[in-house]
């Protein structure tokens, strides 16, 4: 189970779960769920800053992406 707070390990790099969402449909179904993660930007994720997945595009010290619950260990 992935909680707020917790170290989760993502495609990018090791990261602190900020919290998790679900989209849903306007009949109230879920179309998808994610977790928030606030990864440390080093050498690697910098060059990963550009990619959709990434909301803080112009981080310079920790930037929040957003993951499939699937992606993340």
């Amino acid at each position: 189970m992935i909680t707020t707070n917790s170290k989760v390990k993502t495609p990018v790099g090791d990261g602190i779960v900020q919290g998790g969402f679900a989209v849903k449909d306007t009949q109230g179904d879920q179309v998808a769920a994610a977790v928030l993660v606030r990864v440390p930007v080093n050498d690697t994720t910098r060059a990963q800053l550009n990619k959709s997945h990434c909301l803080t595009p112009h981080a310079s010290q920790s930037a929040l992406f957003v993951f499939t619950r699937g992606d993340l260990q």
